[in-house]
């Protein structure tokens, strides 16, 4: 079973809002557009031992994510993408991988620096199971613990 942050694995987005497509300083648009598109995950993006991103080239999709480079930010508290094959993440897919900053959280919108325009971000669901595979969700199972 393929983790999220397996180097090598194939991950699926899969929007769960409108996608943003920022052009520049201030000029963006947003697009309703909930199709799939793949990455396959190359390296990863860690803050004090925890993967808390991800990142690697397009593989499929719109012809828009041809090329570019699909940054997933950590989302849900609980979540370890070293077992993780099913969450959620905040996604960008620019020319080359984000870095976190230091400014915001990583979840946050402006806790990374993007290089370059045009870019496009959102939210989304990230899946890396492969065929009929049980779902594995650290942050599912931390919230069932919260609340027992």
């Amino acid at each position: 079973m393929p983790s999220i942050a397996q180097i090598g694995s194939v991950v699926t987005v899969t929007p769960s809002e409108d996608i943003q497509i920022v052009h520049g300083q201030g000029r963006y648009e947003f697009i309703n557009d909930p199709s799939p598109f793949a990455l396959k995950i190359s390296g990863a993006i860690e803050e004090n031992g925890r993967v808390v991103g991800v990142y690697g080239e397009t593989i499929s999709g719109h012809e828009r994510y041809k090329g570019l480079i699909v940054s997933l930010l950590l989302r849900l508290d609980g979540s370890d993408w070293k077992i993780d094959n099913h969450s959620a993440a905040n996604f960008i897919v620019s020319k080359k991988p984000v870095k976190p900053n230091g400014k915001h959280p990583i979840g946050h919108p402006e806790g990374v620096d993007i290089e370059g325009y045009p870019f496009i971000c959102r939210y989304g669901r990230i899946d890396s199971r492969v065929g009929t595979e049980s779902i594995v969700n650290s942050a599912k199972g931390a919230r069932l613990a919260q609340q027992t």
